[in-house]
């Protein structure tokens, strides 16, 4: 209760400085696809490291669709201590409460899923996104192109608010050489490193990112997380309950790996 009223009061000041001109924050918000937080917290990460505190959380879900809607609704995962991500209204469509404010929505991901409950939604899903871009990135990497197209964005926008979902901590994992395809007795420690190596190839690119917003010396509010964990094995691996089925039962159980996410925040500019 005491937090609610402490961000009504932020999302009354945020008003006050609306009314005597003190500039908004651009906000991005980063997602490694899968990624677990021991894993995070062991790669060589100093990009993303730099921006902020690197805190232990636990996410609302276990696979990305869930997790998407829950961020989308402005909440935050679990054990951060805040009841949202960001001063607006809970429970609403942030895409929509950011339009609103006079924000310009991107969403830049390899991932197939979300255009594909977009459209059984009716676009409904993505419809708040001013620019929504998934089936242009196709390739074993595509992290590259997101920073280039997510840079773009920002230098023809006055105000943005822009959403990445990375996929090589994702199964296939690119760990910066080549796509790996963890197999069901692969030793956990193999698959660890493969994540822990694409950590650190998205690492390299996000530094870039960052260079390109601390160039134009705009404010920009950064978040870095993850939309739930992994299990690598070598019995149960994966992490949606139907990755893994036997005879249409699934062999996914409950496991604080598949929760555990790293976050992290920070301001630049």
């Amino acid at each position: 209760m005491i937090i609610d009223y402490l961000y009504g009061f932020i999302e009354l000041k945020r008003r006050l400085y609306d009314l005597v001109g003190i500039e908004k924050p651009n906000y991005l918000f980063i997602c490694l696809d899968s990624c677990r937080y021991d894993v995070f917290k062991q790669a060589n990460a100093p990009n993303m490291k730099a921006i902020g505190q690197l805190k232990q959380a636990h996410s609302f879900a276990c696979f990305t669709p869930s997790a998407m809607i829950g961020f989308l609704m402005n909440f935050p995962p679990i054990g951060l201590n805040i009841s949202r991500l960001y001063p607006y209204k809970k429970w609403a469509w942030l895409p929509v409460e950011l339009h609103k404010e006079g924000y310009k929505n991107a969403f830049f991901s390899p991932n197939a899923v979300l255009p594909l409950l977009d459209l059984n939604l009716k676009g409904s899903l993505l419809k708040e996104f001013d620019v929504k871009e998934f089936i242009k990135y196709d390739k074993e990497t595509n992290v590259d192109e997101i920073v280039k197209d997510a840079l773009s964005f920002f230098n023809e926008n006055e105000l943005i608010y822009s959403f990445l979902l990375l996929m090589e901590t994702h199964t296939p994992i690119f760990d910066g050489e080549k796509a790996k395809i963890p197999y069901p007795i692969q030793n956990p420690k193999s698959v660890f490193d493969f994540q822990m190596k694409a950590v650190e190839f998205i690492d390299e690119k996000m530094g870039i990112l960052f260079d390109g917003i601390r160039d134009s010396g705009r404010k920009t509010d950064v978040i870095i997380t993850s939309d739930h964990g992994e299990l690598l094995g070598p019995v149960q691996w994966g992490h949606n309950p139907g990755d893994l089925t036997f005879y249409n039962q699934s062999r996914i159980t409950y496991s604080n790996e598949l929760f555990e996410i790293p976050f992290i925040r920070g301001t630049i500019n």
